[in-house]
């Protein structure tokens, strides 16, 4: 089967969002795609530059993990009934 994936996906992936046939199918792609693998990896850099930015600043953990799962608890998929996204509260 074949999936193009998005930085959506990949946001997915590296949060632990991924049901584990799409990880399967992902961890397969980034094994051949460069451009896809490079994405990736720029994507992980950036939270983990973000995280560290947000610890050193002071911010409490506390906030930072509620604010990240407000974040999480949306989803945004393709509208059955328009042309339009909708954003689903998981």
């Amino acid at each position: 089967m074949y999936k193009t994936f998005t930085q959506n996906d990949l946001l997915r992936y590296l949060y632990g969002e991924m049901e584990q046939n799409e990880v399967r199918m992902l961890e397969e792609t980034l094994r051949f795609n460069d451009d896809l693998n490079n994405s990736c990896i720029e994507l992980r850099h950036t939270i983990d530059s973000l995280d560290s930015f947000f610890y050193k600043t002071n911010s409490s953990a506390f906030t930072i993990a509620k604010i990240k799962s407000f974040a999480r608890g949306y989803s945004s998929k393709p509208s059955k009934v328009i042309d339009t996204i909708d954003l689903i509260l998981n």
